[in-house]
């Protein structure tokens, strides 16, 4: 894992690099990312259906719970073509993309039940929202009713997540009446949707304070 954050990091300041000496991509990066969206929009829509087949048939848990795990590392793409096509990236979209691997790698893969007990809620709610936002920014829904429903689902998936892992950890809590080995690994998944949460709404204060300045100019 650690070997592959490095192999991204240096990718992503290999291509900021290269913009920052040859200029930004105008048509290549543009036009990867609006497809690559719209595959990835697909691929959350299947992963979903995957997800919830998991739970009524045991023998596709590991499968979906691996090809979860493996869909936070696709995700580099978001931010290797963004920086491709000169747009910004913020604490929040860079910090995202950079953990959620680690988040899966350390709350979905393991394969003890204890581990990745109650991992379907976030996962799909997570690739629920996954499916309608790449499709948006696919062009597929770009409409201000789409945008302001994936505000809602964007918060909505990280509330699931933290709620389900407090309510592991309780539920051990009170059976054993002290932590188990593996509680670290839940307090490790809500401590990281906690700051994606944080992260968020700071962005979306940042742009509202953006947008008042706008109309006051």
């Amino acid at each position: 894992m650690a070997l592959q954050s490095l192999l991204y990091l240096s990718v992503w300041g290999l291509t900021s690099l290269y913009v920052r000496l040859n200029g930004s991509s105008k048509t290549i990066a543009p036009t990867f990312m609006k497809y690559n969206n719209r595959l990835y929009s697909l691929a959350s829509l299947v992963l979903l259906l995957l997800i919830l087949l998991s739970g009524m048939n045991p023998q596709y848990d590991a499968t979906a719970r691996t090809l979860f795990h493996a869909s936070k590392f696709y995700e580099y793409l978001d931010i290797l073509s963004v920086t491709a096509a000169g747009g910004s990236v913020n604490l929040h979209f860079g910090f995202h993309h950079l953990t959620t691997p680690w988040l899966t790698f350390v709350r979905v893969l393991p394969d003890s039940p204890r581990s990745h007990a109650g991992w379907r809620w976030f996962a799909a709610a997570n690739t629920a929202h996954h499916a309608l936002m790449y499709a948006y920014f696919g062009g597929w829904a770009q409409t201000q009713r789409m945008r302001e429903i994936l505000l809602w689902t964007g918060e909505v998936q990280l509330w699931i997540g933290m709620l389900t892992d407090g309510w592991v950890v309780s539920e051990r809590l009170v059976a054993r009446g002290e932590g188990d080995d593996d509680v670290w690994r839940l307090m490790v998944s809500a401590g990281l949707l906690g700051t994606y949460f944080i992260l968020n709404r700071r962005e979306l204060r940042e742009k509202e304070r953006e947008e008042r300045r706008g109309k006051e100019d």
